[in-house]
């Protein structure tokens, strides 16, 4: 994903940056002490749809063309709205740690069965080089039936990729699908409570 993110020094409260539609960014890594700018929320909000984990080329100003990668990101919790952004710089060829999203593709047999599909991982932790990163992950969970389950160490090998997250981490499994108890059938009981309180009564 090729795109330049251009950053401005910040001016003013961090209020009113963002109420001009910028928001606050800091530029940190590749030996370099953490540097405070702002970027265009708009830019920024349309790369993480694309892709979180591209590796960006921005413009520190007075310091030229930098490619980093989106470390961390805080949004407002009820709106959602773009409230800070971290950026890591990185050396094109040095291995980072960064994660990797999963994108399952098939309908697993289970699911069809009536089944259901419990998803407990949604991203993958490894350690490659930056030309290596892709958008996302995709897993095949089509042969998966009721009962079934997908640990880390049933993934294919990627090139390039050091798997960090632990090999026995579940991902996804298809769970039997849930059945109801039929209610107590209350109208049995009544007829005979209704006698015992009868013969309570003639004993009197």
């Amino acid at each position: 994903m090729n795109t330049t993110v251009r950053l401005t020094e910040r001016s003013g409260s961090t209020s009113s940056q963002r109420s001009k539609g910028f928001v606050p960014v800091v530029v940190y890594g590749a030996g370099s002490d953490s540097q405070s700018f702002t970027a265009d929320a708009k830019t920024l909000n349309e790369i993480l749809g694309k892709n979180p984990r591209a590796i960006l080329k921005v413009e520190l100003p007075g310091s030229g063309f930098k490619n980093v990668v989106i470390q961390e990101v805080q949004r407002q919790p009820l709106s959602r709205k773009l409230l800070h952004v971290d950026l890591h710089q990185i050396d094109m060829k040095a291995e980072l740690d960064t994660k990797v999203a999963f994108h399952f593709i098939g309908d697993p047999v289970g699911v069809k069965s009536g089944g259901i599909q419990q998803v407990e991982l949604y991203e993958l932790d490894i350690r490659t080089l930056p030309d290596k990163l892709t958008a996302t992950f995709e897993v095949d969970i089509s042969g998966l039936d009721i009962g079934d389950q997908l640990l880390v160490s049933d993934l294919p090998k990627h090139e390039g990729w050091e798997v960090l997250t632990p090999e026995d981490t579940l991902i996804v499994r298809i769970a039997p699908p849930v059945t109801l108890e039929e209610p107590a059938d209350t109208e049995t009981d009544a007829p005979a409570a209704a006698e015992a309180s009868e013969g309570d009564k003639t004993e009197e």
